[in-house]
């Protein structure tokens, strides 16, 4: 039994998650703590969010949209039992495995070594992420702020020796094919 009075210690991580869906300043974000019923109001909020994204962001078969929204659907209605946690997780592991393909099924499996086979999802559909030079151009300057990779330049410096040399004119495709030539370790280690 949960109780419903016990604040919950929201992880960092959940923190910057918020921030990023609802915004920093948001009070989703900003809160460290939560009660059990707090924290299912917040929980369907990210719910709701994932809907969204989806409809926006996925394009796919009908049994495949069915099968993402019956992990959504089972997270949110998790959230209306008094331990909701499992239930939760279970929706949302749903919903990722279905994201790369499919949702495995190895009830029948016996034990021992798994074969080459094991991990793969793609028996219905493949996943494939493409990016076009607008979303290239963006990876290239986004990795600045990430910690992984470590670039031998840091790719804003590139991009303003570019422009020092080929001016404003010049496109995000030349600055990519410019890049690619300079630094082509690093252009490696991005594509």
């Amino acid at each position: 039994m949960t109780d419903t009075t016990k604040k919950i210690i929201i992880p960092r991580a959940m923190q910057v998650l918020l921030s990023k869906l609802f915004g920093a300043s948001s009070q989703k974000a900003t809160t460290t703590s939560l009660k059990a019923d707090q924290c299912r109001d917040v929980l369907t909020q990210v719910v709701d969010e994932l809907y969204f994204y989806m409809d926006e962001n996925i394009q796919t078969d009908e049994l495949h949209h069915l099968m993402l929204l019956s992990g959504l659907f089972a997270a949110k209605e998790s959230l209306k039992e008094e331990d909701f946690y499992l239930g939760y997780i279970e929706g949302i592991t749903r919903f990722s495995l279905l994201l790369m393909g499919d949702y495995p099924d190895h009830r029948r499996r016996k034990g021992g070594r798994k074969n080459s086979e094991h991990y793969k999802l793609n028996l219905f559909r493949s996943v494939a992420f493409i990016q076009d030079r607008e979303q290239k151009f963006r990876t290239v300057l986004a990795v600045d702020n990430t910690v992984f990779p470590k670039l031998s330049t840091n790719p804003c410096l590139a991009l303003d020796k570019f422009r020092d040399e080929y001016g404003t004119k010049a496109t995000h495709r030349d600055f990519l094919e410019w890049y690619r030539k300079k630094y082509p370790d690093d252009y490696a280690i991005l594509f």
